[in-house]
């Protein structure tokens, strides 16, 4: 049995480019691509919650996992963020993103549908049967109102060869109750936060082992560092990386995740563009609090 995760432990939740009118701007993804490559990023999520997924049509995130996976020209792993209100279009989203040369996907549950434990599975097998991509299962209640419970992603990944992880942003200690009913199999898969601040912890103490990192849009060589660093076992190395940044990382809290990201960006020169609404631009005095940390004269 093949012992090793089928995903890279660090990837960065890419920003999408959007007009202040709320219109994709397709146009700019070449640019912003870029950005993630000089960054020397070894993976990109592309439309997942931070790529405000759910704020493009089908066809809009279709043209998108082309677009990017044309401009990386596989210089950095893909995995497509898939997530949809009917199970016809996550399959279409899937295979689109499958057509488009991507390396694996994160699969999503519908938000404000709130499915039985036996419906998210049914989703789910008809969504990885209709690709080859592995597969991590991402469980965010905060976000969707639908709590994947541990025994039923075990029974997806024995049934399902393609399902290899789960990104779990509900309950930490769910992570090792999975990890438990594996055995020895769970060293092939892959446990992923998407929580900066809280990583070390997550890794540390609960069993996690991977990271698709939001504030690696704007911290990208410290976070890759401190993942790199706790599976060097330096946990002290990582906590000082982590110490170094972590103003920085409150700060995009405090003013608005994404459109603090996304401020930082345009001052970087990079086309992000603007938040769809209702998310409105980030405040004139978060502007003069991010730009005496990420911009010091």
């Amino acid at each position: 049995m093949n012992q090793t995760p089928r995903f890279i432990p660090y990837s960065v939740a890419m920003v999408t480019p959007f007009t202040k009118d709320g219109a994709l701007d397709i146009d700019s993804v070449p640019a912003v691509v870029q950005y993630y490559l000089q960054q020397d990023i070894p993976g990109l999520l592309v439309s997942g919650s931070t790529g405000e997924q759910h704020c493009m049509t089908i066809d809009e995130r279709k043209k998108l996992f082309r677009c990017v996976a044309t401009n990386v020209k596989q210089q950095c792993e893909l995995y497509a963020g898939v997530a949809a209100f009917k199970t016809a279009d996550a399959v279409a989203l899937a295979e689109a993103a499958e057509e488009a040369g991507f390396s694996g996907i994160m699969l999503g549950f519908p938000p404000y549908r709130r499915p039985t434990q036996h419906e998210a599975e049914v989703y789910v097998q008809k969504i990885a049967s209709s690709v080859h991509l592995p597969i991590f299962i991402y469980n965010n209640p905060p976000r969707t109102g639908f709590d994947l419970h541990p025994s039923t992603f075990v029974r997806l990944a024995q049934s399902l060869d393609n399902v290899c992880g789960v990104k779990e942003a509900g309950t930490p200690e769910n992570v090792k109750i999975i990890q438990q009913a594996l055995g020895p199999a769970a060293a092939s898969y892959s446990f992923f936060s998407g929580s900066d601040a809280t990583f070390i912890t997550a890794y540390d103490t609960h069993g996690y082992n991977g990271l698709t990192s939001i504030a690696g849009n704007v911290y990208p060589a410290q976070v890759k560092a401190i993942v790199d660093a706790l599976q060097n076992n330096q946990l002290d190395h990582a906590q000082h990386i982590m110490d170094s940044i972590l103003p920085g990382i409150q700060l995009l809290t405090q003013g608005g995740v994404l459109a603090s990201i996304k401020y930082i960006l345009r001052k970087k020169n990079v086309p992000i563009g603007y938040c769809t609404e209702p998310l409105l631009d980030v405040s004139d005095d978060i502007k003069l609090a991010i730009d005496r940390i990420f911009f010091p004269e």
